[in-house]
């Protein structure tokens, strides 16, 4: 990690007892499941810890804890994550949907995010598009524009490479799926759930604000980290 700030909002009493009103983390270059983070921000409200790991500068928590979070990804973190095997398979949990006919899989292959500015998220790379009679490899290129998740998704281009085509009722069934996720947007990891309540879109960076819920807090956050 290369920078940790830390506040914690308790009194004596609580402390001993391994209690505390807040904890508040503050920092940049956290690893959560080998997923870059730009930047980062934890608060919390009561925790429960253990009062002798605190000692030694370590958090362990003797219970989860609801947490409200900021987090800065940037294009690169983004990337890099597309290529983590659970991430490919978290995609393809998502973007598995129910046609009229038949259920549609969705695998990535090898997916690019760039992030231009003016809200604008272009996507592309390969995927393969399982109809469950057939499976066809598609490339394809998407350029959208997400101001928020409370805002339509402006579509401004959209590029398809594949052989057959690919049907209307598939597209459609497709288009539900994302807006459905837009606007119940939930993710889940090892230890940590997340909800989205806001997303900003920048140039070179996309900032979350979200709901967590920590089974514990990630292990390479240490009070003994700050410089």
């Amino acid at each position: 990690m290369d920078k940790l700030n830390f506040d914690v909002q308790t009194d004596l009493l609580k402390a001993i007892q391994g209690k505390a009103d807040s904890v508040y983390f503050e920092g940049k270059g956290l690893k959560l499941q080998d997923i870059s983070l730009s930047e980062f921000e934890i608060k919390t409200d009561n925790i429960d810890i253990n009062p002798l790991k605190v000692v030694f500068g370590e958090v362990e928590l003797n219970q989860p804890i609801n947490a409200e979070t900021k987090i800065v990804l940037k294009e690169s973190d983004i990337n890099q994550a597309l290529k983590l095997e659970f991430i490919r398979d978290l995609l393809h949990e998502f973007l598995t949907f129910h046609t009229e006919e038949s259920i549609v899989s969705i695998y990535p292959k090898n997916i690019q995010f760039r992030l231009p500015g003016n809200s604008k998220i272009i996507v592309e790379g390969e995927i393969i598009l399982d109809s469950g009679l057939e499976k066809k490899p598609l490339d394809f290129k998407a350029d959208v524009r997400l101001q928020s998740l409370e805002k339509p998704i402006v579509l401004d281009e959209l590029k398809c490479n594949t052989p057959e085509g690919i049907e209307l009722e598939i597209i459609v069934a497709l288009i539900d799926k994302i807006y459905k996720l837009r606007k119940s947007p939930y993710f889940k990891f090892k230890d940590v759930a997340l909800r989205i309540n806001t997303l900003e879109v920048q140039q070179g960076s996309i900032i979350l604000f979200a709901q967590a819920h920590l089974q514990q807090i990630p292990e390479n956050i240490s009070f003994r980290s700050s410089n």
